[in-house]
């Protein structure tokens, strides 16, 4: 596939799809009434045709949703992130549905610390040629460091939520820079999670600039649909395009949009 024949198309590569369901939330936050349909009405007008519904933190291990979305839609082009015990044996019908990487929750500020378990999910993950997504947070950066090293061959981890730094902390940016520099690990630019000015962005800037500039081939964007822990008035994803648009040059939007996701997912 060539830059020619797909220059506008998008894939968002962080979004959740919660059915209207009677599961017992088990989590810090209510699920919201919204589902891939629902995304598919404000994403395909945008140019988005793929995206990867990610494993929220209320279903645990529980993949079964994500499994039901991934199999039974037609509309968008889908990949898959599951939360997976370590002691899971069999993963190939998770494959099979379109499961690419696994998530791992590592934030100790909401209870949530899973980075012991790092070394053995990435051995599943590397036996289906998957990834790691990192849910994580500066504190975590230099074990995440230390850890690299001892994975299998070729693993490669992504930070969710741009590694949850805050921009305004030159220590958080060059500590998150360092790990960039290892080529092992990429990183999720969602921008509400980071964001102190969330619907215009203009304080992540600086940030996302440097990342694409001096990362092309390590960075994705997710628009974190429908945002379950955001407050109002919720983002809309357009201008988190057009801030895109207008920060990067094409060839950097392109990688960053489509290129990238295509090959971090099998597309």
């Amino acid at each position: 596939m060539t830059e020619q024949q797909e220059p506008g198309r998008i894939c968002d590569c962080h979004i959740h799809s919660f059915a209207r369901h009677d599961t017992p939330v088990r989590g810090a936050y209510a699920p919201p009434q919204k589902d891939i349909q629902d995304y598919g009405l404000e994403a395909r007008p945008l140019g988005i045709v793929r995206a990867i519904i990610v494993q929220a933190s209320v279903d645990g291990t529980d993949n079964s949703r994500l499994v039901s979305v991934l199999e039974n839609q037609s509309q968008l082009e889908l990949r898959g992130v599951g939360m997976i015990d370590p002691d899971t044996a069999d993963l190939d019908s998770f494959h099979s549905a379109g499961m690419r990487a696994i998530r791992i929750q590592d934030r100790a500020r909401l209870g949530l610390s899973a980075l012991d378990t790092l070394p053995t999910l990435a051995r599943l993950a590397a036996s289906f040629n998957w990834h790691i997504e990192l849910n994580t947070e500066p504190k975590s950066f230099c074990d995440i460091a230390i850890a690299l090293p001892n994975l299998p061959e070729n693993t490669l981890l992504v930070l969710d939520h741009i590694g949850h730094v805050d921009p305004e902390k030159p220590e958080d940016v060059e500590s998150l820079l360092r790990l960039l520099d290892t080529g092992q690990v990429w990183v999720k630019l969602s921008l509400t999670r980071v964001s102190k000015r969330v619907g215009v962005y203009t304080d992540l800037v600086p940030l996302i600039s440097r990342i694409c500039t001096n990362y092309p081939q390590q960075c994705i964007w997710g628009s974190d649909w429908p945002h379950v822990i955001t407050q109002p008035p919720l983002p809309e994803i357009a201008p988190m395009l057009a801030l895109f648009r207008e920060v990067l040059s094409p060839e950097q939007f392109k990688a960053c949009m489509w290129f990238n996701p295509e090959k971090l997912y099998g597309f």
